[in-house]
């Protein structure tokens, strides 16, 4: 695989985001390997995954690549979209993925360290929530990872002023289970993973399974609403959103005017 990196300790599994040049940005095929690595995983048997990057990069996952998004006039965030397949394949896991995360994470970064089911990170660790900078809608799916970290007020001032969020103020917020530096961040880590290896998989993988029935029953009825989806594809095919584009790759501030 070019973008990602899996390894194997007992039934642990470690996936590691490999794309340092790019600041571990997600690219399709990175998306697409992410998805052939948890399949792997979960027929080679194993009990815990691990995803981390490599040492001493500063960035854990700059999010989802703007060349990436779909084309104009498709679905703007489908949810059989790369993406979304690949969060999925960690959300559907039957066992527990851990988030190991040294530096920062930005936009869908955010939204692949949340759909690990716990995030030990180090003390740089940071978190930044950013469509509303370009102008990007979110589908359901999307914003619901959010608030199943948050509350619905922290959530929207995430969405709303794209701030950055450091290590401590994430912990306080229950984003981050731990924060841990050094070697200590991957022997915290391992800690937790070998404690789930030894309780029972059956009972770990029913919970999962019943907490994201849970959080996600209402997301279901929104998506299939008319209403939503109209709204969702209105911010996709604005000038806003064309303009956040455009700036971003001028690397200038956007001007956006509502419509």
């Amino acid at each position: 695989m070019q973008f990602v990196k899996q390894s194997f300790l007992g039934e642990i599994g470690i996936l590691t985001l490999d794309n340092d040049s790019k600041s571990n940005s997600l690219n399709l095929q990175m998306l697409d390997e992410i998805v052939v690595s948890m399949a792997d995983f979960t027929e080679k048997g194993m009990r815990v995954i691990v995803i981390r990057n490599n040492p001493g990069v500063k960035v854990w996952c700059a999010g989802l690549r703007i060349d990436q998004l779909p084309e104009e006039g498709k679905d703007p965030v489908p949810f059989e979209y790369s993406l979304e397949k690949a969060l999925k394949s960690i959300e559907n896991f039957p066992g527990a993925v851990i988030a190991m995360i040294e530096g920062s994470v930005w936009g869908g970064g955010c939204e692949l360290a949340f759909s690990c089911d716990i995030l030990v990170g180090s003390q740089g660790a940071t978190f930044a929530i950013t469509p509303a900078r370009i102008g990007a809608p979110y589908n359901p799916n999307q914003v619901n990872r959010v608030l199943q970290r948050v509350g619905s007020n922290i959530a929207m001032e995430m969405f709303f002023t794209a701030d950055t969020i450091d290590a401590r103020r994430a912990q306080e917020l229950g984003i981050l289970n731990h924060i841990a530096d050094g070697q200590e961040l991957e022997d915290v880590t391992m800690s937790i993973a070998r404690k789930i290896t030894e309780n029972a998989p059956l009972a770990i993988s029913l919970i999962k399974s019943q907490i994201h029935q849970l959080a996600y029953k209402t997301v279901e009825q929104l998506t299939n609403e008319e209403d939503s989806r109209s709204a969702i594809e209105k911010v996709y095919k604005s000038n806003d959103f064309k303009e956040g584009k455009k700036a971003f790759i001028e690397k200038r501030k956007p001007e956006f005017r509502g419509e």
